[in-house]
């Protein structure tokens, strides 16, 4: 575990963040000082967080764009009545105009109740708990419990998820990418990439937010011996990674993920690629 330690924390030192920042949806938080306009634009920002790079900057960004220079006021006082006109042709993916206008309905009411996106989370995290995965699902239980289906024609929501997409929770198995990804952008510390927006949440608590590059480089350094990705391997990799830094367990995230993201590491072994990997020393593939 030492030898491991010391490279991933050479590799961490050397990693050009602020580079890969321009193509990392994290960069829209970072545009506003206001605590609750940055936790409404990360859950927004890390809701579309799926897809190609440049899609996915360019959704959010027209998203943005129509929340003005004050996005938490905006949603505030958003009316599905008058407003969802205007949201007309969105599309991301699969996503629609009537996912967007819900997922605006649900932050409105989540503010309206709780104060504040991190109350909610926290109203069921306790200081003791190992990691977030109850309140992470009570946290999706709260938010589609607002009253989303008003959004859509009778039968639409059987036939796809809808705003649910943006809610998938520990208790389906599914890996949650895009909520940890939310919660690792706002509660780590301030440090270019990250902004320890939340003071309530410990980083020790945080699981890895699970993708596809995360799953394969950590199954090349020896992090998880699981092949199918879901909560499980999570929570393994996080488990690893807490006996390498108890307190900051997700330190290594950004870097590794933009390493898969940016084509750096292959998914077969490439003897030119693999010779400049920065953490071939442990890389097992």
């Amino acid at each position: 575990m030492l030898f491991l330690k010391h490279h991933l924390d050479t590799f961490l030192a050397n990693f050009p963040k602020e580079r890969h920042l321009a193509s990392d949806p994290v960069q829209f938080v970072h545009r506003y000082e206001d605590p609750q306009d940055r936790e409404v634009v990360g859950l927004i920002a890390s809701a579309f967080a799926y897809g190609n790079v440049k899609i996915i900057l360019k959704t959010v960004g027209n998203v943005l764009d129509y929340l003005g220079p004050s996005p938490a006021q905006t949603i505030a006082s958003f009316d599905p009545r008058k407003d969802f006109r205007r949201l007309r042709g969105f599309y991301h993916r699969f996503n629609t105009s009537r996912d967007l206008a819900g997922l605006f309905w649900i932050i409105r009411r989540t503010l309206e109740d709780y104060g504040s996106l991190e109350s909610a989370f926290t109203s069921a995290l306790s200081p003791a708990d190992v990691d977030v995965t109850g309140s992470l699902d009570r946290f999706c239980e709260i938010l589609l419990g607002f009253g989303h289906e008003q959004f859509y024609p009778r039968g639409e929501l059987k036939r796809r998820l809808g705003v649910r997409f943006f809610f998938p929770s520990p208790s389906q198995g599914s890996a949650c990418k895009r909520l940890n990804l939310y919660l690792r952008w706002m509660v780590r510390l301030e440090d270019g990439i990250d902004c320890g927006v939340w003071k309530r949440v410990a980083p020790r608590q945080l699981v890895i937010p699970l993708d596809t590059h995360i799953a394969r480089i950590s199954s090349y350094i020896g992090l998880t011996g699981m092949r199918s990705p879901g909560w499980p391997m999570a929570l393994d990799i996080t488990r690893s990674l807490r006996r390498l830094h108890f307190d900051d367990p997700l330190r290594y995230d950004f870097a590794l993920c933009h390493l898969g993201i940016a084509g750096d590491c292959p998914r077969k072994r490439d003897l030119q690629k693999c010779v400049r990997c920065p953490i071939l020393a442990i890389c097992r593939l």
